[in-house]
């Protein structure tokens, strides 16, 4: 995984305005996820709401958690009968605060990476979970990758397949269900972004990027997904079953 410096930067500071309106991508890594969801689901990262929608259609219960409380605040204004909760995702306390809920489902996208304990983080959502559940887990691929967008994103690493399988606790009682790398030719524009300056995650260049990707090249990047899932993409994404 390796360890790059670290940023503080939270909430809306680590995101771009136009991720949210990025609906064939958000929509590509939601359906990765579909046939795994369960009835109660968490959303760990509220950020800008990005599947909030399309979850809370998918499923009978929704919440979303934050660590960020501007973030969470926002969502209850958006949304006054939603269920939304400021919590720290490796706290000691995070399973207790959060277990009346009864989860079946947890999906935690492009979250992992900013956690400084993610081992802890990780193996906190699979104790929630109710047994025969899913962690349906989204994360940056490949540290050759990082660049400044990770940077200011306050990414602390990018993961390969092989490291979620050594931040499990051996003594959980989950297996992996499916692990692949997702989105190739976004890695190559990931990769190039490494030869050009970035001084704001919400820059007018990079929201352009994101739309720009978003209508253009997602298709493209579908379409050759399935020749390069075991190798090599942007992210990777992991089903892990509770049993």
């Amino acid at each position: 995984m390796g360890k790059p410096s670290k940023i503080e930067v939270s909430g809306f500071e680590t995101m771009a305005e136009s991720m949210e309106f990025a609906h064939n991508y958000n929509n590509w890594i939601l359906n990765k996820f579909t046939p795994y969801l369960g009835s109660r689901l968490l959303e760990i990262g509220t950020g800008q709401g990005n599947f909030k929608a399309m979850l809370k259609e998918k499923t009978s219960f929704y919440a979303s958690i934050d660590i960020d409380k501007d973030v969470i605040e926002r969502a209850r204004e958006r949304d006054p009968a939603g269920t939304y909760e400021v919590a720290d995702l490796a706290a000691d306390d995070f399973v207790s605060k959060l277990s009346p809920y009864q989860f079946d489902t947890i999906i935690c996208v492009n979250v992992l990476e900013h956690v400084p304990d993610h081992k802890a983080g990780l193996n906190n959502m699979i104790s929630l979970l109710k047994p025969g559940g899913h962690l349906l887990l989204f994360v940056p691929s490949f540290l050759h990758l990082y660049n400044d967008l990770d940077k200011l994103a306050g990414h602390l690493r990018r993961y390969r397949k092989g490291d979620i399988a050594e931040l499990l606790e051996k003594d959980t009682a989950c297996s992996i269900v499916m692990s692949e790398y997702f989105n190739p030719v976004g890695a190559l524009g990931w990769w190039l972004n490494k030869f050009v300056t970035h001084k704001n995650i919400n820059s007018k260049n990079v929201n352009h990027q994101v739309l720009f990707f978003d209508k253009f090249v997602v298709p493209l990047s579908k379409s050759l997904n399935h020749l390069t899932k075991k190798i090599w993409g942007q992210s990777l994404y992991c089903v892990i079953r509770k049993n």
